[in-house]
């Protein structure tokens, strides 16, 4: 078991077609992998009273939340994960919303969208490699096409239950 600082935490909502992430305050968190056959990770973030709202109709209505992750850095690419929630437990100041899930999308399947595409424009060999390292600084955009693919994906699975 490993346990990392939660940097930074987006829902991701795909309703109406459009595929949005929504910033999630918290004033701590941390996130666990569980280095189990289930490759289950927990997150735990304390959010305010009014942002702890959203989770509890969520948990309320037995929804599944995508969620996109950043881990111990702002330099650190984020996670694509899915979840649903496991506990809401008042604190003194605000709540713990406690996340039980999965990684569904992170670096290598973005740049694998990267790499399709240029495979699929027919850049010419000698030019891969260049084309390749100037479309990676720009991930964010791959990044919004990976997570909009693993959204309709999960949507379609009988096995989650998505906004």
């Amino acid at each position: 078991m490993k346990t990392f600082k939660l940097y930074a935490l987006q829902v991701i909502d795909g309703q109406g077609g459009k595929m949005e992430q929504h910033p999630i305050p918290f004033k701590d968190g941390l996130i666990i992998n569980m280095e189990n056959e289930d490759k289950t990770w927990f997150l735990d973030a304390v959010v305010s009273n009014e942002d702890a709202h959203f989770f509890e109709r969520e948990q309320e209505a037995e929804r599944h939340i995508l969620v996109s992750v950043v881990i111990t850095s702002k330099n650190n690419h984020p996670a694509v994960m899915i979840t649903s929630i496991e506990a809401i437990t008042e604190l003194d100041q605000g709540k713990s919303v406690v996340l039980k899930g999965k990684i569904v999308s992170g670096r290598d399947d973005v740049l694998e969208d990267v790499f399709e595409d240029i495979l699929a424009e027919g850049i010419e060999r000698a030019g891969v490699v260049d084309e390749f390292k100037r479309r990676v600084e720009k991930l964010e955009a791959y990044s919004d096409k990976t997570i909009q693919e693993v959204y309709q994906d999960l949507k379609k699975d009988k096995n989650y239950h998505l906004l």
